[in-house]
């Protein structure tokens, strides 16, 4: 997969783990919740192969940055989610 692909396909992966997130906060269904945390971790390895590749541009690093950070935040309402509904 070539640098462009690795990069918008790791965006996507942000988006779509940030959808399924949204999502099984509203419904209190553990599969959906379990298959949202495997887009998340998805998403942050296509975010970091992405990040390891040359040829970026600096708006392209830049918006994989903020995706990072992105998924940082996704990665807590997780937490709190798994802490509150199914600890």
């Amino acid at each position: 997969m070539d640098h462009q692909n690795l990069y918008s396909n790791a965006l996507e992966c942000v988006e779509n783990a940030r959808k399924a997130i949204e999502e099984s906060q509203g419904n209190n269904n553990p599969e959906e919740f379990q298959q949202a945390k495997q887009l998340l971790e998805y998403a942050h390895e296509m975010v970091q192969q992405s990040r390891q590749t040359d040829g970026l541009t600096e708006e392209q690093t830049k918006r994989l940055f903020h995706a990072r950070e992105h998924l940082r935040h996704l990665q807590e309402t997780t937490n709190a989610i798994e802490a509150t509904r199914y600890e």
